[in-house]
């Protein structure tokens, strides 16, 4: 699919990730919407799930239905990416080949790993329920964190509860140059400052993960 070794995982696997935004409390959302809205974060976002070194790959982001529902309907499907959507009822597509409704997580990364065009890497993008699914499935060996804080509280209701930071962690903080050559691409390795809040992006690799 590709000559590079960190795009694929062994085999012409998709690498699966999870790309999450949070503060020092692990939190993500309020009210099932993000607590802050920063353009620089939005454009790497972007950028990170978009960008193959396959011109003819695609990536996939995965997503619970709430998430897919917080997206304003002219921004969704979010372009030049496969959308799966989790939902324990099944939707139809109504004929849109870039988005799939699934019914679990096991069928989402299935479908990806066969569709039409080759799936190069899967971003895991939320709620909080599928963040922790995800992790607990043991399919993911990635995480991508963009670190917020905040000079102000920032009141969070939803929060990734497995163990990022501290002996309990089963993540070991990568090089800066590491997350450049996973995501393809330049990204800003200084803080940014957007308003109330200062934030930087970060990649984790799982404990002995040889992906």
């Amino acid at each position: 699919m590709t000559s590079s070794g960190h795009s694929l995982g062994r085999g012409g696997i998709p690498i699966v990730m999870i790309v999450a935004a949070l503060v020092p409390e692990m939190g993500i959302g309020l009210k099932g919407k993000m607590p802050w809205r920063l353009k620089n974060e939005m454009a790497y976002f972007r950028k990170v799930t978009t960008t193959t070194t396959d011109n003819e790959a695609i990536n996939a982001v995965i997503m619970g239905r709430k998430t897919w529902q917080s997206i304003p309907e002219k921004f969704r499907p979010l372009p030049k990416r496969l959308n799966i959507v989790l939902s324990r009822s099944q939707h139809e597509n109504d004929g849109d080949d870039a988005v799939l409704f699934c019914t679990s997580l096991e069928e989402a990364l299935s479908k990806a790993k066969k569709y039409s065009k080759p799936v190069e890497k899967i971003f895991i993008m939320g709620g909080g329920e599928l963040y922790n699914q995800a992790y607990n499935s043991g399919q993911v060996g990635h995480l991508l964190l963009t670190e917020i804080r905040a000079n102000k509280e920032v009141e969070t209701d939803t929060r990734i509860e497995f163990p990022v930071y501290g002996d309990q962690s089963t993540w070991i903080r990568q090089p800066h140059s590491a997350l450049q050559e996973l995501v393809g691409g330049e990204v800003e390795e200084q803080q940014l400052q957007e308003g109330d809040f200062t934030y930087g992006f970060a990649y984790f690799k799982k404990k002995e993960s040889d992906e």
